[in-house]
């Protein structure tokens, strides 16, 4: 039987063909049903898939301005998928210009902002200042508490193969550049100034 069991974090899904259903399962939850199953954690791969599945009349509109708005629900809007990210009454704002509200799909989205007020979990993405991080501890965000001034929630995305930087959380098997040179992490370790590869031969590796 098609199931959804959310370990460390919240799981999307959209069950039936077309979608009769949607919704989130919270982490330590699951979801079973006897009906086909979409599910992702991640919210952009999530509405594409559904986006690929169907755009029926079988996912609700969204609720006019004024009317309530279910957090984790799927909806359509002007020919565009959305999640509601927040419980609220809805504004007359359009849902793209409220992304404290609203996840907005469309084709070539990119990723989602960092934005305060959201929860977020182990392994959510989301953009800050045009940077890619990755959370590592499950929390709801803060104003203060943007991805760079809280090393110990957010780690940087860095692309492989990329130039080495200081201040960067390495995981092992990272592979930077250094100098021409490239190299494998061999060590989990945030990165300092004076710890070039190079020069810790016990963190990086020249491969």
């Amino acid at each position: 039987m098609p199931h959804v069991i959310a370990t460390d974090r919240a799981m999307f899904w959209a069950v039936g063909s077309p979608i009769v259903a949607a919704g989130t399962t919270e982490v330590g939850e699951a979801t079973l049903t006897g009906l086909s199953l979409i599910a992702n954690a991640d919210e952009m791969a999530f509405l594409e898939a559904v986006a690929d599945e169907t755009l029926s009349s079988e996912v609700p509109q969204l609720p006019a301005p004024g009317e309530w708005c279910e957090a984790g629900a799927l909806y359509v809007h002007a020919g565009s998928l959305l999640i509601c990210r927040q419980s609220h009454a809805r504004t007359e704002h359009n849902p793209a210009d409220v992304p404290a509200l609203f996840i907005v799909w469309r084709e070539d989205a990119p990723g989602l902002d960092w934005i305060a007020g959201e929860r977020v979990y182990i392994g959510t993405q989301r953009l800050h200042a045009g940077i890619e991080y990755r959370c590592l501890q499950a929390h709801v965000t803060q104003a203060d508490w943007p991805p760079p001034n809280v090393p110990a929630l957010w780690r940087k995305v860095v692309p492989p193969g990329a130039e080495w930087q200081p201040y960067v959380a390495y995981a092992i098997g990272a592979e930077v550049t250094y100098a021409g040179v490239r190299y494998r992490c061999r060590q989990a370790h945030t990165s300092l100034p004076g710890w070039e590869p190079p020069n810790v031969l016990a963190l990086w590796l020249p491969i």
